[in-house]
């Protein structure tokens, strides 16, 4: 399969319709074969996180660095729905008559900024837990 840009001509070939479709099946054909082969890297590596994660917790660590490249765990607060009624009541209520003061909360799950700001100010919001993300960030040395 050729590398991409060697498939790109600095300037479009005059081709026939027939040759066209063609070019456009192989395309994609190349383009099924390498989201096969993405997906099975995106499994390895969701894998290998879960592996990773489990190495760093049983050495009560939160980084380590290989010859190419370091690894540290980031924690972020997102919001858990326990209960979606209490908490569209408690948004649509608003604050201090302002109907819109929590809807920044909304897109179509809740805003992670938003809601990490109103618990930081000790906000208490029915019809959510505080959920802890945790992501492994990997760094080229």
């Amino acid at each position: 399969m050729p590398h991409v840009a060697e498939r790109l001509p600095s300037k479009p070939a005059v081709l026939t319709l027939g040759a066209a479709a063609d070019k456009l099946w192989q395309l994609r054909e190349d383009k099924r074969a390498l989201d096969k082969q993405v997906t099975a890297i995106e499994l390895e590596i969701k894998e290998l996180t879960e592996t990773t994660f489990g190495l760093l917790d049983a050495q009560d660590s939160r980084k380590a660095e290989g010859k190419r490249a370091s690894i540290s765990v980031n924690y972020a607060t997102v919001a858990n729905t326990t209960d979606w009624d209490s908490f569209m009541k408690w948004v649509v209520a608003g604050k201090r008559g302002d109907k819109y003061a929590y809807a920044h909360l909304l897109y179509k799950r809740i805003a992670a900024p938003a809601y990490r700001e109103l618990r930081g100010l000790g906000v208490v919001i029915p019809g959510q837990e505080d959920f802890t993300n945790r992501t492994l960030s990997v760094t080229k040395l």
